[in-house]
């Protein structure tokens, strides 16, 4: 890989990462401050998003490409399951996991993918377990106790709505990942 393309992957992920942490916090304000709902939050941002997409990929020269996912049945399938199951999945999970907690913990219980993943290729037989798996999944299940728990067995320190939509936040991200494959 170039270099020029290493700073532009580079800009990119940072770019990304930082907008998805300010939206986390960002829609936090607007669930407690403003009584908006995630429904509406999460349709608004998705419909915004594809329109913009399609906006600029007919700006394009390959434009189209907007009409030609939809003549193949099999594609125009998979698009429509990635989009409910996945990026809607995502989405919302993550959305109503800040609404019932906080950014903080949506992200972290959503950022436990890597651990479904590690574990779905494990049961499928794609991979053989490593050390650094078993470190990986041990560290972020430790993680995640001392946050959701604040140390104590007894009782969380969010609330359990929150931590059930951000275990299906991590899923539906394990998901999003694995099926866009």
């Amino acid at each position: 890989m170039n270099t020029s393309n290493r700073r532009m992957g580079l800009f990119y992920v940072i770019t990304g990462a930082t907008c998805w942490g300010i939206g986390g916090t960002v829609a936090k304000k607007l669930f407690q401050e403003y009584q908006i709902d995630v429904n509406w939050l999460v349709t608004t941002r998705l419909l915004t998003a594809g329109m913009l997409l399609l906006m600029l990929q007919l700006f394009r020269k390959d434009r189209s490409q907007v009409i030609e996912v939809w003549k193949n049945k099999a594609s125009a399938g998979q698009l429509l399951i990635f989009g409910l199951l996945g990026m809607l999945a995502v989405q919302y999970t993550y959305m109503a996991s800040i609404q019932h907690g906080n950014a903080a913990v949506a992200t972290l219980l959503q950022y436990l993918s890597p651990v479904i993943v590690i574990i779905y290729t494990l049961l499928r037989k794609q991979t053989v377990l490593t050390k650094q798996d078993i470190i990986t999944v041990v560290l972020a299940l430790v993680g995640c106790f001392f946050l959701l728990t604040n140390g104590s067995i007894s009782q969380l320190s969010v609330p359990a709505a929150a931590v059930v939509w951000g275990v299906l936040s991590g899923f539906a991200a394990a998901f999003y990942t694995l099926y866009a494959v």
